[in-house]
């Protein structure tokens, strides 16, 4: 057996960058943003300003101070190009750097030619960068040969961040370094910019120090490093194709944009582990359970109950893998639906949004078994986004918070309840769960806190009477913007009205006021967009029609 090794030693930028290399499965993206390129910029120009005076020979340069760009870890097997641990972001970005100054300098004179071939050169017979990786390979070639690229749809992250952080290059450029001395800094920028080389010739040793300089520092994303954890423990003939899979459901991920200003691909993750896997909910800050963990550090909590998962061989975890694909694209599916607001086929999921209550995908995901039908998925989301319009609006009625922390622990034990159940299951579940819900009390009152949360109520109960009377038209789907306002306690209508001062309308007599009737306004309670809505009515009417509609299941 091939002992192991790790060794370091100091290279400069020329030296190094005369390798060629690769990127293992556990590496991320290139994920540089325009900060990091303006510091490294702005840091490397400022570095060899310091240095670099007018009178200088371009011989003065051997005496420049160096700069310390830090390590580069590699793994090196023999015959093979070097496998990239830590560091491709830096070289990637050094090697836009110096495509820039090849496309803008280049035919400067003594401008050197050496270059080039730290960008792109011949291995073997075969043309390539320093960096060689298949996917950015199109991209990387335009702009070192055009100095722009045309983005594809299907164009990856690291393609789309290549572009980008080209551009900026070109934006914000030092305008010290010119015609006039930007010999003397390509000159500098090779030879004495360093990096300290650490090298190890075993793939297992290569991981635990990726794992071990990232997972501490957390200089990498939770998602990046359960990516990396996945594919250390897939075998070679499957890598590849998971590598694609799960790469593009990050991307897919990624897309989505929350109205909660989360990161969707690490929602994701937390409400798929807690829904489907988690045992233990308790939510204290000094607890260890599966909710603050998963919470906190999901990769982490992942590995630590990969054998509880039932993950021990290579297709343990590629068949893992088809689920996270399958369960991500459900996900992505409800908020595609939330983002098209189709209240015509998915009222309830469309009216719990406009609640704002966020948790809705963790219970509608943890109903659904991974292989469910399509026709099973549909029945799953209408079904709990409809109990849980019933909880909702239960719960503001009768002044009770529906907000994430409210309603966290009672949801997540929900989902305990229903994972791996099919729809008659569940469907008894729920119905038990609404029966317990008890009256509806005095009618709620409007404040700042909750105005939002009465407009969506009323929204809902003009909606529901509205389809009793096929003119359907939910109001929070209207262009106009719809106020509700606090105003007076109590007012009387021409219309039925007994001792006590309660109206008495009929359905359609409802959805006629609350939709076109105007009453003075020095005697009403609440106004939705032009529409008038006294406490009286919402009482007697709503009361009335919003009991039938949490009572009833279907």
């Amino acid at each position: 057996m091939e002992n192991k090794i790790v060794d370091s030693k100091v290279y400069s930028l020329k030296e190094l960058f005369s390798d060629k290399f690769d990127v293992d499965f556990y590496q991320r993206e290139y994920v540089w943003q325009k900060k990091q390129m303006e510091d490294l910029i702005m840091d490397l120009s400022l570095e060899f300003l310091k240095n670099w005076k007018m009178e200088d020979l371009l011989s003065d340069v051997r005496n420049y101070d160096p700069y310390y760009m830090g390590e580069i870890v590699l793994s090196i097997k023999g015959g093979k190009r070097s496998s990239i641990i830590d560091g491709q972001q830096r070289i990637t970005s050094l090697t836009l750097l110096l495509i820039y100054l090849v496309r803008t300098y280049g035919k400067v004179k003594n401008f050197p030619e050496e270059i080039k071939k730290l960008i792109y050169d011949d291995y073997y017979g075969e043309q390539l960068f320093n960096l060689d990786i298949e996917e950015r390979n199109e991209c990387m070639l335009s702009l070192y040969e055009n100095g722009k690229y045309d983005l594809k749809s299907t164009d990856t992250i690291s393609v789309k961040n290549l572009v980008e952080r080209y551009n900026d290059i070109v934006a914000c450029w030092n305008e010290d370094i010119n015609e006039e001395n930007v010999v003397s800094f390509t000159y500098w920028l090779k030879e004495k910019v360093v990096f300290s080389r650490v090298w190890t010739n075993s793939d297992e040793f290569a991981y635990v120090i990726f794992e071990t300089m990232n997972d501490r520092g957390l200089s990498l994303t939770q998602v990046e490093m359960l990516r990396s954890y996945l594919f250390a423990n897939i075998e070679d003939n499957y890598r590849l194709k998971a590598m694609k899979d799960f790469d593009e459901i990050i991307r897919k991920l990624t897309n989505i944009k929350l109205t909660s200003k989360s990161k969707a691909e690490f929602e994701f993750f937390k409400i798929y582990f807690r829904g489907h896997y988690a045992e233990d909910f308790a939510q204290s800050k000094n607890v260890n359970s599966d909710f603050v963990r998963i919470g906190k550090e999901f990769h982490r909590w992942f590995r630590d109950n990969s054998i509880k998962l039932g993950l021990k061989t290579s297709n343990d975890f590629v068949q893992f893998l088809n689920k996270i694909t399958y369960f991500a694209n459900i996900y992505e599916k409800i908020n595609k639906i939330v983002q098209n607001r189709d209240t015509k086929n998915y009222l309830y999921l469309i009216v719990n949004s406009d609640y704002g209550f966020t948790l809705q995908p963790a219970l509608i995901l943890a109903s659904i078994k991974y292989n469910d039908s399509e026709s099973t998925i549909e029945k799953k989301i209408k079904m709990i986004s409809k109990y849980l319009t019933k909880i909702l609006s239960w719960r503001v009625w009768n002044h009770y918070k529906i907000s994430q922390s409210a309603m966290e622990y009672t949801i997540y034990s929900m989902c305990k309840k229903i994972r791996d159940k099919n729809i008659e299951e569940i469907n008894k579940i729920l119905k038990d769960t609404s029966s317990n819900l008890l009256k509806l009390e005095n009618s709620p009152t409007l404040n700042r806190s909750n105005k939002n949360a009465i407009k969506v109520l009323l929204s809902l109960i003009t909606e529901i009477v509205s389809r009793a009377t096929n003119t359907s038209d939910y109001m929070l789907n209207k262009e106009e913007e719809i106020e509700i306002e606090h105003i007076v306690r109590r007012c009387r209508s021409p219309d039925s009205v007994d001792d006590s001062g309660a109206f008495h309308l009929s359905n359609h007599q409802l959805i006629t006021f609350l939709t076109k009737e105007r009453i003075s306004t020095r005697k009403t309670i609440i106004i939705a967009s032009g529409t008038v809505v006294t406490r009286e009515l919402l009482h007697i009417r709503a009361s009335a029609i919003l009991r039938q509609f949490i009572h009833s299941f279907q």
